[in-house]
C-alpha cells in the first residue's frame, strides 16, 4: 500500500511538472512566417431619426521574419495582399485595395510581448493617413514572467492612439484579463491556450464632414489565442467586441449620434 501511494505521489508530481509552461516569443530567424487575417465590423448608427447599417471586412495576407536584438526581438511585417469591402445601408458594395500593400512594419517588443514601438520603414507612407490607422495583425499580446501553470492569471493595461483622417485622434484604453487554459493541439503541434477578456474606453476628437465631433465610448473584448510555446509564435488568435459609443457636436445646431459595433477578428498561421 504505501509503494502504491509513493507510485500515485509520484506520478501526480510529473502531471504537475508537465502542466508547467513558458511562454514567451522568440525569434524565426530568416524563415518568415505567414499569416492570414480577417476582420469584420458591422456598425449601426442613429442620425436625425433614421438608423442605418453598415459593414467592413478586410482580407489580409502577412509575411514575417525576426531577429534577436540585445534582449529584445525586431520583427519585420510585410503585407502581401489586402483587400477591404464595404457594404453600405442601401446595398451598394466596394471592394478596394489596401495601400498597405508592398510596405514593410518594423516592430520592436520584448520576449513578454511588451511593445518597444513600431514604425513603417516606408519613410513616404509612413507620413499618410493610411500608415497611422491600426492594422496589419495584433500578433503580439502580454505573455506572463516566469514559469506558470494552467490556470495562471495576468492582466494588461494598454493605450493606443488612432488617427482619423488626420482630423483628430482617439484614444483607447484597453485593460486585459488573460488565463492559460492548459494545452492544445494545432495542426500536431502543442500549443498553450490561453483565453482573455476586457474592457475598453476611449474618448477623442475629430472633425467630419467639417463638423468638429466629440467621441467617447466603451466596450468589452473576448477570445482565445493558441501560443506555440516550443517555438515562441503565435498560432491562432480569434477575438471579438462590442461597443457603445457616440459622436457629439456642440454649436448652433447640436447633434448627437449613437452607435454600436460589433467586430469578429482572426489571425491564423497558415505556415
Amino acid at each position: 500500500m504505501k509503494t502504491l501511494a509513493l507510485t500515485l505521489v509520484a506520478t501526480l508530481l510529473g502531471a504537475s511538472a508537465m502542466a508547467q509552461y513558458k511562454l514567451e516569443y522568440k525569434s524565426s530567424g530568416s524563415m518568415p512566417l505567414h499569416y492570414k487575417a480577417h476582420t469584420t465590423i458591422e456598425t449601426t448608427q442613429t442620425a436625425m431619426g433614421q438608423t442605418s447599417t453598415f459593414s467592413m471586412s478586410s482580407d489580409q495576407s502577412i509575411s514575417m521574419t525576426s531577429a534577436k536584438s540585445d534582449a529584445d526581438l525586431v520583427f519585420s511585417m510585410i503585407v502581401d495582399s489586402s483587400e477591404n469591402l464595404m457594404i453600405m445601408p442601401n446595398g451598394d458594395t466596394n471592394r478596394t485595395p489596401s495601400p498597405m500593400v508592398g510596405k514593410m512594419k518594423e516592430t520592436r517588443i520584448h520576449r513578454d510581448g511588451e511593445e518597444v514601438y513600431t514604425r513603417w520603414l516606408d519613410t513616404a507612407f509612413a507620413n499618410t493617413d493610411a500608415a497611422k490607422m491600426k492594422q496589419a495583425g495584433d500578433f503580439f499580446f502580454k505573455l506572463p514572467a516566469g514559469t506558470v501553470n494552467s490556470g495562471a492569471t495576468w492582466h494588461e493595461d494598454k493605450t493606443d492612439t488612432a488617427e482619423v483622417g488626420g482630423q483628430g485622434k482617439i484614444y483607447i484604453n484597453t485593460g486585459t484579463a488573460y488565463k492559460l487554459i492548459g494545452e492544445e493541439k494545432a495542426d500536431g503541434i502543442s500549443c498553450a491556450r490561453i483565453e482573455f477578456t476586457g474592457k475598453v474606453s476611449m474618448n477623442g476628437a475629430a472633425n467630419i464632414q467639417g463638423m468638429d465631433m466629440a467621441i467617447t465610448g466603451k466596450g468589452t473584448i473576448t477570445g482565445y489565442a493558441l501560443f506555440d510555446y516550443g517555438a515562441g509564435k503565435v498560432v491562432n488568435v480569434s477575438g471579438s467586441s462590442d461597443q457603445d459609443l457616440t459622436m457629439a457636436s456642440s454649436g448652433d445646431n447640436p447633434m448627437t449620434i449613437p452607435m454600436t459595433q460589433k467586430a469578429d477578428y482572426q489571425l491564423t498561421l497558415v505556415k
